[in-house]
């Protein structure tokens, strides 16, 4: 490898859109707003030892912009590979009991979860965790180049969606009133699951 250039793989991975939260006033109510997903990428050096650390350079002008072009088109991509639409769901769903866990709502509304902790109401399949698995890759040459991603993955601190700088401001109390408009007294042969 003759430059630094050329010993630099790209990383591709997926994370919440953090900014993505949206709380009333009093933090009864949250919305999740936007489509709550995006592509992140940076540089990864390759040493010559075969270590791999950041790089300091930004991430090339092409892998910006296929992240950029990913998380636009995120929605499109979803409906085409539903695979997608499920880590959607699964950030969404993280981010809510975030909210749920630091507001300690379930103390406070009295909710232990017992279906949800017992096996024998609803089981649940569980298989052993891999202890290796294949490798895939993928390579391109570009003219003498030869550019590899260094993988991807996902990562999900759905705590970082509920710092104070994040949240986003409900300046027309619309999150509060749709709090407002749900409840109410529960009718007594209503489904509840538990």
């Amino acid at each position: 490898l003759d430059s630094p250039r050329e010993a630099t793989l790209q990383r591709w991975w997926f994370t919440p859109d953090y900014d993505c939260v949206r709380a009333s006033e009093d933090r009864l109510a949250m919305e999740l707003v936007g489509q709550g997903v995006k592509l992140q990428t940076e540089d990864i050096r390759l040493g010559p030892d075969g270590k791999m650390t950041a790089a300091l350079e930004k991430p090339g002008k092409a892998s910006r912009l296929y992240c950029e072009s990913f998380t636009k088109k995120y929605g499109e991509i979803s409906a085409a590979s539903p695979v997608y639409a499920q880590l959607r769901c699964m950030i969404d769903l993280s981010i809510a009991a975030a909210f749920l866990r630091k507001h300690d709502f379930y103390t406070k509304s009295g909710w232990k979860g017992e279906i949800l902790r017992d096996e024998k109401s609803i089981p649940c399949e569980t298989l052993a965790a891999p202890k290796q698995v294949a490798c895939g890759v993928n390579a391109l040459w570009k003219g003498n180049r030869l550019l590899v991603p260094a993988g991807g993955g996902v990562s999900i601190v759905p705590d970082d969606a509920l710092e104070e700088n994040r949240l986003l401001p409900d300046k027309d109390g619309a999150v509060g009133v749709m709090r407002g408009d749900v409840g109410g007294e529960r009718e007594e042969k209503r489904w509840w699951w538990d």
